[in-house]
């Protein structure tokens, strides 16, 4: 565990440092193929505006497996990022879905969502 939380660290210490990137190799690293992936750091870079498109195309596709996988939290943050983005029909369906499958502030962000 402690590898992890290195690994963690040297991530957060890539994104204060403005290395992007980086951040985001790192921040990827750790969440693909991890059983409690959430990809929060790297939606988080989204809603930021520290990706550019192709690392963006990176984390959707990794969000849509999990989208197959059911993955509660994965979908939240996936639907949040969309409705930054803009893709409002996409943001709706992850953000309902969320909330079907249990994540309580999925409620709130659809509901702010649609009142746009």
């Amino acid at each position: 565990m402690s590898m992890q939380n290195s690994d963690f660290y040297q991530a957060e210490q890539y994104l204060k440092l403005g290395l992007y990137p980086q951040a985001f190799e790192a921040f990827m690293a750790l969440e693909v193929g991890n059983i409690d992936c959430t990809f929060l750091a790297p939606c988080k870079m989204a809603l930021n505006g520290q990706l550019n498109q192709s690392q963006l195309e990176v984390l959707f596709h990794e969000l849509e497996r999990e989208l197959n996988n059911k993955n509660p939290q994965a979908i939240y943050n996936y639907g949040v990022v969309k409705s930054y983005l803009g893709d409002l029909q996409k943001a709706t369906e992850l953000l309902q879905l969320a909330m079907d499958l249990g994540v309580p502030e999925a409620r709130g962000a659809l509901s702010r969502l649609l009142l746009k």
